[in-house]
């Protein structure tokens, strides 16, 4: 019990007020001790996966209207991850382990969504590309989160045509209208062979981030 009312508002994005309305409603899990009112951190996560209510799990303010116009303008060199030991066992959070977050943000809250999302469908999309991502949006810094990593070996992630995965991108947006963008900008760099072929053969990050300005640049010209 180390979350107080104004944990949680931070956590959930939301007026301290509203929350206590919550809690005069029932509608939220809490316990008083001492007459004092506390919160269960994973009950309020899991109270917000089951409502898809966005969490922040960062000290950035909420960034509602943010969406990303190209990936080219969030990913640098330090975005890719090569020759990682990934096992089908633990991949997401050795990924996770990796990849570099503000010391405050608790990865083992994003590591929880993550699975509660694989448990529903596996998000190996076939041709060897598998897109982790939790249900929700989570706010883990100024930007969403999106790095590919590179599997010393092909993982068995169940994908959807039966192929072992060689690429796993992970994507954690900011928030729904983010989400959706970012999806339908790796839908479509996944449907140029020419990426795909890139992601297969593991080119240099360099490489890889000169393909995705060119297919960008070129989009509807």
């Amino acid at each position: 019990m180390d979350f107080t009312i104004k944990d949680v508002s931070v956590l959930l994005t939301r007026p301290e007020k509203e929350i206590q309305n919550l809690m005069k409603a029932n509608e939220i899990p809490y316990q008083i001790i001492n007459d004092k009112y506390f919160f269960n951190k994973q009950q309020i996560v899991e109270w917000a996966l089951i409502r898809n209510i966005p969490i922040n799990i960062s000290n950035h303010s909420n960034m509602s209207e943010y969406q990303v116009k190209a990936l080219n303008t969030i990913l640098d060199q330090n975005s890719f991850y090569y020759d990682c030991a990934l096992t089908e066992e633990s991949y997401l959070e050795q990924m996770l382990g990796m990849v570099h977050l503000d010391a405050n943000v608790d990865k083992a809250i994003i590591i929880q969504l993550l699975k509660n999302r694989e448990a529903l469908m596996s998000t190996a999309i076939g041709n060897g590309i598998s897109l982790p991502h939790p249900r929700i949006p989570l706010m883990v810094g100024r930007n969403p989160l999106i790095n590919f990593f590179f599997p010393q070996r092909p993982l068995d992630l169940k994908s959807i045509d039966g192929k072992p995965v060689h690429t796993i991108i992970l994507l954690v947006s900011q928030t729904i209208k983010q989400h959706l963008s970012l999806l339908a900008h790796l839908s479509f760099m996944l449907s140029q062979e020419t990426f795909r072929a890139a992601l297969e053969n593991r080119l240099s990050s360099q490489d890889l981030l000169d393909i995705i300005n060119h297919i960008e640049s070129t989009r509807g010209a």
